[in-house]
């Protein structure tokens, strides 16, 4: 054999050992963010630019964070859970809409140096305006339709609707993420539940990982998404909404989950969670905290 046949036959396995390599990693860490409630106010009545304004820094914070972390601890992906943005619309001092928040985010969020996967919260499909009878600000979610419809042009991970899933591996572990919509506060759509009863049936070996706005509770909204996921095995639930961190088992599925809370990136840079997956376990890092493990979870034996 020649010197050339030998040379190109050992590149040729060197090849099929680093794509083996790069698509079968031992170990697959990404990063938990959400509320981020990222806002721009500039043509915003005036009141409701005073009772929001606390969460202008986002639109500056937001996208130094995703720089200066994504490219310190190389993450696979960054996972926001809703309310990324504080409201789909405003109302200007003569009544009329403003839009642009979506764009807002795009603009924040636009250098990420790695990919996005984003859940919609209650505040990405709500409008604000000011009470006539009060003054104050009040939000409702009538132009839920039109927010879902505008997040679904602007982001890569909506482009087949609001609820989506997606898979990764980490060694002979298979990781399949199920990003839920459950921001509309009202009611949850019956094509969901039935998109999830099928994702739970066709679970086969993979290990389940939820992630959605609003935290499991005792809720309508919740008892039905429980309800569908009756037959799956979750390992893990991700979530925010109400501000602040938790890690909290709950009855889901065939056996209890684990359900991890972060809290709002809108009040502080450092509320993010670095979670790292393996093939026999989930190891959740403390807030803010990347070298502190806080929870780690046994997962099911590996697809092989």
């Amino acid at each position: 054999m020649s010197s050339r046949r030998v040379f190109l036959g050992i590149a040729c396995l060197a090849l099929v050992a680093w794509t083996a390599g790069a698509w079968n990693e031992p170990v697959l860490e990404f990063i938990h963010v959400t509320d981020t409630h990222v806002l721009d106010l500039e043509r915003a009545d005036g009141r409701l630019a005073t009772a929001r304004k606390h969460f202008t820094p986002s639109a500056r914070t937001l996208p130094a964070f995703l720089e200066e972390v994504g490219n310190r601890l190389n993450p696979a992906f960054f996972l926001i859970t809703g309310d990324l943005i504080d409201a789909f619309r405003f109302t200007a001092a003569d009544g009329s809409p403003v839009y642009g928040q979506v764009e807002a985010f795009r603009r924040a969020t636009e250098r990420s140096p790695a990919p996005l996967y984003l859940a919609l919260g209650n505040h990405d499909v709500a409008n604000y305006d000011v009470n006539p009878e009060t003054g104050k600000p009040r939000a409702d979610q009538s132009g839920a339709g039109e927010a879902r419809a505008a997040w679904v042009g602007a982001a890569e991970c909506f482009r087949k609707g609001t609820w989506y899933s997606f898979e990764r591996r980490a060694g002979e572990t298979a990781y399949r993420f199920l990003v839920l919509d459950n921001g509309y506060t009202a009611a949850i759509a019956p094509e969901q539940l039935h998109w999830l009863r099928r994702e739970a049936a066709r679970q086969d070996g993979r290990t389940l990982i939820l992630a959605m706005h609003i935290p499991l509770s005792d809720s309508a909204v919740s008892r039905a998404i429980k309800e569908a996921a009756a037959e799956a095995r979750i390992a893990l639930v991700l979530a925010g909404h109400r501000h602040s961190d938790g890690v909290e088992e709950i009855a889901l599925g065939t056996a209890p989950a684990v359900q991890v809370r972060t809290a709002a990136f809108g009040y502080g840079v450092n509320h993010w969670r670095l979670i790292r997956l393996a093939e026999d376990r989930i190891e959740v890092s403390a807030t803010g905290d990347p070298g502190r493990v806080e929870r780690t979870i046994a997962v099911a034996a590996a697809v092989r």
